[in-house]
C-alpha cells in the first residue's frame, strides 16, 4: 500500500512535465525497464535532464525512480562530460526473505562519468554510481547503491541503440544483508524527439 502512494506522488510530480523529450526502453529475458527524461532547462539553469522511469522483473521486484541530472561541458578533454545529481527510488523487493516483501525507499545521490569517441561521434560509453547512506534510506533498508556501465551506438539523430550491465541493491536492516533488486545485462534503445 505503501509503495503504491509513493508511485502515485511521484507520477503527480511529473505529470506537469509529461511532455517528454526522450522516452528510454530496455529489456533483459527476465525484466524491462522505462524511462521518460526530458529537457529541465527551463526550471534549472544549465544543461539538465529530469527523468522519471520504473523497472520490473521476473522476481516480482518493482524499481520506480524520479531524478535530476546536471551535465558539465567538455572543456579541455573533447568527448568527456561528467553530471552529477540526485534522484528519489523506491522499491518493492519480494521473498528476499521467504514469503515476505520489503519496502524500501532513499534519496541517492551520485553522478555519470561519459566518453564520446572522437573518431566515431556515434559511439560512446558512460559509468555511473548512485548511492544513499543510512540517514536518507527509508523502509525496511539502510543502505542503497545503483550503479551501471553502458556502450550506446547513434543509429540516425535521434536513435540511439545500447547495451547496458547495471545493479540496484539495498542493505536490509532485518538481516544484515544486501538485497538485489535488480541486475543484469539489458539491451536497449532511446528515442529522442
Amino acid at each position: 500500500m505503501m509503495f503504491r502512494r509513493i508511485i502515485t506522488v511521484l507520477l503527480l510530480i511529473a505529470s506537469p512535465l509529461a511532455v517528454a523529450d526522450a522516452l528510454d526502453i530496455s529489456l533483459n529475458n527476465n525484466a524491462a525497464a522505462f524511462k521518460y527524461s526530458l529537457a529541465a532547462g527551463a526550471l534549472i539553469q544549465g544543461n539538465s535532464d529530469f527523468h522519471v522511469g520504473i523497472l520490473y522483473n521476473d522476481s516480482m521486484n518493482t524499481l520506480a525512480e524520479a531524478g535530476l541530472l546536471v551535465k558539465g561541458d567538455e572543456g579541455d578533454s573533447p568527448g568527456l562530460t561528467l553530471a552529477v545529481g540526485a534522484k528519489t527510488v523506491v522499491a518493492m523487493v519480494k521473498n528476499y526473505i521467504p514469503g515476505t516483501t520489503q519496502n524500501v525507499a532513499a534519496i541517492e545521490i551520485g553522478g555519470e562519468l561519459g566518453y564520446a569517441f572522437p573518431a566515431a561521434k556515434q559511439l560512446s560509453t558512460a559509468f555511473y554510481y548512485f548511492a544513499g547512506p543510512k540517514i536518507t534510506t527509508f523502509g525496511d533498508a539502510n543502505r542503497a547503491n545503483q550503479w551501471g556501465l553502458h556502450a550506446d551506438y547513434e543509429v540516425s539523430p535521434g536513435t540511439k541503440v545500447y547495451v547496458e550491465y547495471r545493479e540496484a541493491n539495498f542493505g536490509i536492516i532485518a538481516t544484515g544483508q544486501t538485497a538485489t533488486v535488480d541486475s543484469g545485462t539489458y539491451l536497449g534503445v532511446k528515442l529522442s524527439f
